[in-house]
């Protein structure tokens, strides 16, 4: 706070309407705050993020997200983590910063640090790992270079989001223990380390309290424990009891312009049921963040200094899975055969409230052609079709046979990878992998390029030549690929992911998107945890990347200084070509009497290093940092013990082993009942009988819905006769802006508006009435939810009262 003294905030509180501070509290006109224009309070502008600014040019209520002001489209969180390189996402946060600025935007709704509990979340290209150390390196970078160009930031979603099928309505169970080890450390990490202007909560319950409401983490956890001093803002429609929100710490209702919520509030205030005292604590610290934010000239920027940067971070954010040579291309590949629709089509990035509408787009096709690249393209297929085409299919194989090297670019479509709804397979659409394998039946030499923002099932993996995932590069991606294909680019990045063979392999397989109590029976052995010590068979393990030339290590040294761990290892590069190295420092857990990971990532260094020469990588951690989550103390507690530390590649590519010698702190003993440390002494492939154990309280059961009501997703609705009306007459809205997009001639605009639009139309069933509400800026009402919600209940009268209450001034619309 520089811009208002403290004297004059209190003056100002002080000065305050009951009816004005409850407005500061909601939003105005989807994306801004509310203004107290005669105290001198400005409007604050929040925009989505994460990879670049998604300004509106015009609001349309909480969805108004279809028609967005140009900006630079970086590449996406998914990408970002995968260089390893905490640097470059910093640089990228300055930059959007930068661009924020320019925009006129005061908080940047980013970044997401939720931690990729199953790669089915159709939103895992927003997140960074399943790696907490990893999610929150990361997220403070991003938190240090956006705020470092006056701009604030919104760390989400708090917390234990994991799906986005049930995200409106679900309920996180999770245990004690994984939510403090797994699922809150990024989160803590970017509080602690960087101190963001706000938190945005999540949408779903945890542990039967909705995040919005849920004082343990608001308050308890967040304020507390971690010293978090900014707003906490609700997810755009996540409000579920306005009143408890506020009493928990929920600063701010967005996108507000809910005069149910205000009315309540006012009753509230007014009855004694909320003291004023907690309703200013809030105000306070909404005229904390206006202080933060006076007004200020615009900021102009370099958009072509930006676009390089996107351009640099997809090079080393893609990730060369394999290789037998044939990468990179040179004159031994011979004739080129480029096949797949996304080399001229690239998808860029992911679609739903994130989606960037760029200047231009540089797509593979025009990298190659403006290097002089000579081939033959076949399209093979369509990305945004359901159907295979035939004639399309047809073409590419006959080229194939005159074709020595076959480049074929694939990936996920929007229609399948997506905010708003989960991926129901891991594999790509059978119009890509029946062509594939066709072409590898024919012989077919074949590079695989892939653009698909989390892992997919890899059709014939030991047939491919080479494999280069590029998740979803960005603007610039084209180039990108290009210069990684021919050599001009040495691949770097390395998978902030495991990838699995098959998705009934994954740690959250038997209750992912089963309904709408999702069981984190798989406690802590998340990701690699799992992979490890379950001892699964993966396509690529955690940690995995290739590169056109080689690396060994050498001369690993290990210091204890004081509470510290330092670890220095020399890399040396034994290749023809200058390159850069991960290196990842995993720590082997001592033997235990409670359940633990195998090993666990503890520190990483990206090195670069010349063709035939060394570099040093220092890597750090705390001893503290292998403290595991005790739940009798509620608190974490460092084990005495014989640890080892391991240098390695990838979490499967050990190079160096040093023992680690514990000592002074305390004995080994489990908190937990026997049951539990027999069932998880090894990873659970289903729930186990002892997971109410685990959790210390009965697991709640799936509700069953007779009738509409308020927390029903619409698709689930159209089990009853009103309900078929009301999802009809609301998923039926959204459908119209989707099928004008579909009519509009073919551009880089069009495209981006279509994938816009179905992201809304897709995710429509997903959203209750009650969610609807409190997210579309007064389009549909809350008095109008509630009317529908009686009427299914057998009350006409009551829900003829609502109905009309939305013309009453100051209540419940």
């Amino acid at each position: 706070m520089t811009a208002v003294a403290a004297s004059t905030m209190e003056e100002q509180l002080a000065a305050l309407t009951l009816d004005e501070k409850l407005l500061l509290l909601e939003g105005l006109e989807s994306w801004r705050t509310h203004p107290v224009p005669r105290l001198g309070i400005r409007s604050l502008y929040l925009t989505d993020g994460p990879h670049g600014v998604r300004k509106v040019r015009s609001a349309a209520g909480g969805f108004g997200i279809v028609d967005n002001e140009h900006s630079t489209a970086f590449p996406t969180s998914a990408t970002l983590a995968s260089t390893w390189n905490p640097q470059l996402a910093e640089r990228m946060g300055a930059a959007i910063g930068a661009e924020s600025r320019a925009l006129g935007v005061d908080v940047l709704l980013a970044p997401g640090v939720n931690i990729k509990r199953s790669p089915l979340c159709g939103r895992n290209f927003e997140y960074f790992s399943e790696d907490p150390l990893v999610s929150g390196v990361f997220g403070s970078a991003v938190v240090r270079g956006v705020q470092s160009q006056g701009v604030g930031t919104s760390v989400k979603h708090f917390a234990a989001n994991s799906n986005e099928d049930y995200r409106f309505v679900g309920d996180s169970v999770v245990d004690e223990r994984a939510l403090r080890e797994i699922y809150l450390r990024a989160f803590e990490r970017v509080v602690k380390e960087t101190r963001p202007e706000t938190v945005m909560c999540a949408y779903n319950q945890v542990n039967g309290t909705f995040a919005s409401e849920n004082r343990e983490l608001l308050t308890g956890i967040l304020r507390e424990e971690w010293g978090f001093d900014g707003v906490v803002m609700t997810d755009w429609g996540a409000t579920h009891d306005r009143v408890a929100g506020v009493a928990a710490g929920c600063d701010l209702d967005m996108p507000g312009s809910v005069p149910h919520n205000r009315a309540m509030l006012r009753e509230a205030v007014r009855s004694g049921a909320l003291p004023l005292d907690v309703l200013d604590t809030s105000v306070t610290r909404m005229l904390e963040l206006v202080a933060r934010h006076p007004e200020r000239e615009a900021l102009t920027y370099d958009a072509e200094v930006h676009a390089k940067l996107a351009r640099d971070i997809a090079v080393e954010g893609a990730v060369l899975l394999a290789n037998d040579g044939t990468l990179p291309l040179g004159a031994a590949s011979g004739s080129l055969l480029v096949v797949g629709e996304f080399f001229e089509r690239m998808r860029f990035q992911g679609a739903g409230s994130s989606l960037i509408n760029p200047p231009s787009i540089v797509s593979p096709r025009d990298a190659f052609d403006a290097r002089g690249v000579e081939y033959r393209y076949e399209p093979g297929f369509r990305s945004m079709r359901e159907e295979r085409d035939a004639a399309l299919e047809s073409a590419a194989l006959d080229a194939a046979r005159s074709a020595d090297t076959v480049l074929f670019f694939a990936g996920l479509s929007d229609l399948e990878e997506s905010e708003g709804f989960d991926r129901t397979h891991l594999g790509l659409h059978d119009s890509q992998t029946a062509l594939l394998e066709a072409l590898l039946d024919q012989g077919a030499r074949v590079v695989l390029v892939l653009f698909a923002g989390a892992p997919v099932e890899l059709p014939s993996t030991d047939r491919l030549a080479a494999v280069l995932q590029m998740y979803l590069p960005g603007m610039r991606g084209g180039d990108a690929v290009a210069a990684l294909l021919l050599g001009e680019a040495n691949p770097s990045g390395r998978l902030a992911e495991s990838w699995p063979l098959r998705v009934e392999d994954t740690s959250a397989y038997a209750d992912y998107d089963r309904g709408e109590i999702a069981r984190y029976a798989e406690s802590i052995y998340v990701g690699y945890r799992f992979y490890d010590a379950a001892g699964t068979r993966l396509a690529f393990p955690f940690g995995h990347g290739l590169s056109y030339t080689a690396f060994e290590y050498r001369d690993a040294a290990l210091d204890v200084d004081g509470d510290r761990v330092v670890v220095r290892v020399t890399v040396a590069n034994t290749g023809a070509r200058d390159g850069a190295e991960v290196v990842q420092l995993y720590v082997r857990n001592a033997p235990s009497a409670v359940f633990k990971a195998e090993k666990e990532l503890r520190a990483f260094a990206k090195v670069r290093v010349p063709a035939g020469g060394e570099a040093v990588a220092r890597l750090e951690f705390a001893l503290g940092d292998l403290a595991y989550w005790d739940v009798e103390r509620h608190d974490w507690v460092l084990e005495d013990g014989d640890y080892e530390v391991l240098v390695a590649a990838s979490a499967a590519d050990v190079r160096v082993r040093m023992p680690l010698a514990v000592t002074g702190h305390e004995r080994s003993r489990s908190p937990y009942p026997p049951e539990v440390d027999r069932d998880y002494a090894t990873p659970p492939a289903g729930i186990p009988d002892s997971f109410p154990a685990l959790l210390g309280r009965p697991v709640p059961e799936d509700p069953r819905h007779g009738r509409l009501h308020l927390e029903l997703r619409l698709g689930d609705a159209r089990g009853t006769f009103l309900g078929r009306i009301v999802s009809r007459a609301i998923i039926g809205a959204v459908e119209k802006p989707y099928r004008e997009a579909l009519a509009l001639p073919d551009s880089l605009e069009r495209d981006i508006r279509v994938k816009n639009a179905y992201f809304l139309w897709r995710m429509m069933p997903t959203a209750s009435m009650r969610s609807l509400a409190m997210s579309s800026g007064g389009a549909f009402s809350y008095s109008t939810a509630e009317g529908f919600a009686l009427l299914a209940a057998g009350h006409p009268i009551r829900a003829i009262r609502a109905f009309r209450r939305y013309r009453r001034k100051g209540e419940g619309a």
